[in-house]
């Protein structure tokens, strides 16, 4: 399998020192664990180096894409606007909250096109789900800048926009032996 080949000696002793310490899981085994919470410090170093608040790591991008929409409260009857060119757990992870995903058209990148996102959002749409495709960046400083803008200046022209709010900034990274971070 590609990517074995990157297994040195750093790697094999943090995997060593997970098997050493007989608990395989994020949760519980407290008095076990030697305090070994390896799933834990990465989030906290992650979140910190990241500059955000939280990060939680998941088994999955699926149940990652499904832990924020359910977080967020998307659910039956709700929208959600996808790109048409993604990986199929995009849209899985919309069907699986109850939800409806909405492709939107995209731009030379492959990624969503912010200028066209509008188009398909309606009453019932809640989420808007932009995806780096094929070593392309989505535009999301476009989108949020055009959805938030800053509330305090008189200035920007996004400032009052109504959907300022009502939106949430969450993101999802999936890791994978075959994918360039």
């Amino acid at each position: 399998m590609p990517g074995f080949e990157i297994f040195g000696d750093e790697e094999r002793k943090e995997v060593q020192d997970v098997l050493d310490s007989g608990v395989l899981f994020r949760y519980g085994f407290d008095q076990v664990r030697n305090d070994h919470w390896k799933a834990r410090t990465f989030e906290a170093e992650l979140a910190e180096r990241m500059g955000v608040a939280h990060c939680h790591l998941c088994s999955t991008g699926t149940a990652a894409l499904s832990i924020a929409l359910a977080s967020c409260g998307i659910g039956a009857g709700d929208e959600v606007v996808i790109p048409p060119f993604t990986f199929v757990a995009t849209m899985e992870a919309v069907l699986l909250a109850g939800a409806v995903p909405v492709f939107a058209e995209l731009d030379s990148t492959l990624c969503l096109d912010p200028g066209r996102i509008e188009e398909v959002m309606g009453p019932r749409t809640r989420a808007v789900l932009p995806v780096h495709m094929c070593g392309s960046m989505a535009h999301i400083d476009k989108m949020v800048h055009e959805w938030w803008g800053d509330k305090d200046d008189p200035h920007d022209p996004y400032g009052n926009h109504s959907y300022q709010d009502n939106w949430i900034l969450m993101e999802c990274m999936s890791d994978f032996l075959k994918k360039k971070l």
